[in-house]
């Protein structure tokens, strides 16, 4: 029976790149050549160093999948390189081992709560990314799809309450595990934001595009996966969540002085308010908070010392006029945008939108509608058309305002732009990056225009590239001067049709983890010390880690 098991868990692993890699249409053949990768006969020897066996004790793990203990029992059992199989031993399940900090899956509609690692809260972009590796393994564990589901609605309530928000407490449904002397956490109540928001419920409100392209990457990966558009598209959370979700969309595709000029503070002397605090009278509230008003647009202001954390123009961030593209305050390393069309979100966004958009009209047509799609088919033909067309608008503008020509690597992707004719080039290490294009669904890996942005990055011209006495790679202005991400390895790992390339960068991962890191991945590291890190709990890391060896499995068998 294990040997079934597992047998059809490296065949569902095999279609692991087309569920969480998915690649964009085939495009024309490149006017270029490309590198071919090559197909090694030879399983190669890689040096070891050691990496240690460090994943938490049975009794101490908060979510048990026998079938994730199987598959990495038989899995490490047969890869050559003992190192890289240690790592997957502790990083494949490090979110089920260590994050999931509430569940209840014994309802119709499950929900779980996980938070990011060293942070006691759930962000919408790394809960996606954090849960992403076990889809193909969900598919023959039923707890583990409810866990799965279980997110997805989660997210749901939270980006209904507040779509602007990027990180969330413990949801108000949930039961609550802290000692009654500790009373319950609270988010940040000195931030002055619009819409006003409930520290009860929410850690921060930095509005992050990317944040909703992947509320929309969860749920189009496990409809594509399990088939299952019932528990999605038939649910009235969802669909109320999401079309929320797209009315920020279209109010942040207006210009940034759209939004003063409806909604002016600075001329007026308005003052942006404070969260409202937990007061003594909610404390027992499990019913759900009332939605926040999304009429007044978005204002973030925050006292620091650090510019990245706050926005200028009373709240509203850098200045843009309309082009087509989506705005966003943030980016994904939770620093403020310098210019606010940030191209990788919108990227991510665009392709979601799109696929979003197909999974819908085909689940509707037809006369095999299923009664919960029946129910509300007339939305969902409203959305699919919404989606489509903002997704396709976004596509067109990225190729209109976002490619420029560099004078060594020629017309290339900018990070940022602002569609007054101002573009920032470089690439920040967190995803969706441009770097991670092709793993955006949004170009594939071999057009010539990403094949020359990617070549730009991985150079000095991008001024967060880094190349130190001990490692080489993308970091961001979020860890500063010298520090790499090890994500930006297993990005560029994906992305890459070099196999020596994909050895450095593997090397790179053994090395650090075998002599700092205690055989995990880590948020970013010293480009000539390993042992100058920060984060040592940051599982959506450790899951990308996962995803990265699936794909090897596929491309790179051999590196095993």
């Amino acid at each position: 029976m294990l040997a079934l098991i597992v047998g059809l868990v490296f065949l569902n692993l095999y279609l692991v790149y087309s569920f969480l890699v998915p690649t964009s249409p085939p495009l024309p053949a490149p006017s270029i050549p490309l590198p071919v990768p090559p197909l090694p006969t030879e399983p190669i020897e890689s040096p070891q160093y050691g990496v240690p066996k460090s994943r938490k004790p049975k009794a101490q793990r908060k979510f048990q999948s026998s079938l994730v203990d199987d598959y990495l029992t038989l899995k490490t059992s047969i890869m050559k390189d003992k190192d890289l199989a240690n790592l997957l031993e502790n990083c494949l399940p490090n979110t089920l081992d260590t994050t999931i900090e509430w569940y209840n899956l014994n309802t119709k509609i499950p929900h779980t709560f996980l938070i990011t690692g060293d942070i006691p809260a759930m962000w919408i972009r790394d809960s996606t990314n954090q849960i992403l590796p076990y889809l193909t393994l969900m598919q023959m564990d039923a707890s583990l799809q409810k866990l799965v589901l279980g997110v997805i609605q989660t997210q749901a309530d939270y980006l209904y309450y507040d779509p602007y928000a990027n990180a969330f407490l413990r949801p108000w449904y949930a039961s609550s595990t802290l000692d009654e002397q500790d009373g319950p956490l609270e988010g940040r109540t000195s931030d002055q934001v619009i819409p006003r928001y409930d520290s009860q419920y929410i850690w921060e409100s930095k509005y992050e595009l990317d944040s909703l392209g992947h509320f929309l990457l969860l749920a189009n990966e496990y409809m594509t996966v399990t088939g299952d558009t019932d528990h999605v598209l038939g649910t009235s959370a969802w669909l109320q969540s999401m079309q929320r979700v797209l009315q920020v969309i279209q109010d942040q595709m207006k210009g940034t002085w759209e939004q003063e000029e409806a909604h002016p503070m600075a001329r007026l002397n308005k003052t942006i308010p404070y969260p409202f605090k937990v007061m003594p009278d909610r404390l027992d509230t499990t019913g759900p908070p009332n939605p926040v008003s999304l009429s007044q647009g978005y204002r973030f202001q925050r006292y620091t010392d650090r510019p990245t954390e706050t926005l200028g123009a009373d709240g509203l961030g850098g200045i843009a006029q309309r082009c087509g593209l989506v705005r966003s305050a943030f980016r994904p390393s939770d620093d403020a945008t310098t210019l606010p069309y940030l191209i990788p979100a919108n990227a991510l966004m665009s392709s979601q939108l799109k696929r979003l958009a197909q999974l819908i009209r085909t689940s509707i047509q037809g006369s095999k509608i299923t009664p919960p799609l029946a129910k509300y088919k007339a939305i969902l033909q409203d959305m699919a058309l919404a989606a489509q067309s903002l997704g396709d608008t976004i596509h067109e503008a990225i190729y209109e305002h976002a490619v420029v020509d560099h004078p060594v690597y020629g017309e290339i992707f900018a990070y940022e732009v602002d569609c007054y004719g101002s573009h920032m080039l470089m690439d920040d290490a967190n995803t969706p990056s441009l770097l991670s294009l092709p793993l955006l669904g949004f170009i594939d890996r071999a057009d010539p225009m990403y094949q020359r942005t990617r070549r730009f990055l991985l150079s000095r011209g991008n001024p967060w590239y880094f190349q130190g006495k001990s490692a080489q790679g993308i970091g961001s202005p979020h860890t500063g001067h010298g520090m790499i991400w090890p994500m930006s390895l297993l990005v560029q790992i994906q992305t890459s049709v070099d196999e020596d390339e994909i050895r450095i960068a593997l090397d790179t991962l053994k090395r650090l983890a075998a002599k700092s890191t205690n055989g995990f991945m880590v948020e970013s590291f010293h480009q000539d010390d390993f042992k100058l890190f920060t984060r040592p709990w940051f599982s959506w890391a450790n899951g990308l880690f996962g995803v990265t060896i699936a794909d090897l499995e596929v491309r790179y068998p051999a590196l095993l």
